[in-house]
């Protein structure tokens, strides 16, 4: 064995495409929202974790093709990201500490089931979240 191989061998191993993401789709639900890609990058990067930007793009590209993850063109014309939950969630959650619970709806399920096909839309997924304050924060909204 030659020096050069063995520095190559004691070298850590960088994540692969998969795990990388699966990090950038982990992090981009914990945001809670829409975010560009360089947006997620920053958050990443602020958060101590070791990506590039380019990488971020590809792993988001990746994550699209395969329904894990919605994109739209947000203010300005840049494409934004957002998580797409498995199955379709309904959350009610407190703007003030976040604290979040799940809910069913019927009647908003009808509405969904024929909102889509009435525009020409299928397979149409979602997720709502309805924001108010908990009772525990009741009066200490800012804003």
């Amino acid at each position: 064995m030659t020096a050069a191989s063995d520095a190559t061998r004691e070298r850590p191993r960088r994540p692969r495409t998969v795990e990388r993401k699966a990090e950038v789709v982990a992090a981009l639900r914990e945001s809670g929202g829409f975010l560009s890609a360089k947006g997620l990058h920053a958050s990443m990067t602020d958060g101590g974790t070791r990506i590039g930007l380019t990488t971020v793009y590809r792993a988001l590209a990746a994550a699209y093709a395969v329904g894990e993850v919605e994109a739209v063109h947000g203010r300005g014309g840049a494409k934004v990201y957002r998580y797409l939950p498995p199955a379709h969630e309904h959350h009610l959650r407190c703007r003030t500490c976040g604290a979040g619970v799940p809910f069913v709806s019927r009647a908003l399920e009808d509405w969904l089931e024929r909102l889509g096909p009435r525009h020409g839309f299928e397979t149409v997924r979602h997720a709502v979240v309805l924001t108010g304050v908990c009772s525990r924060c009741t009066g200490s909204e800012q804003g």
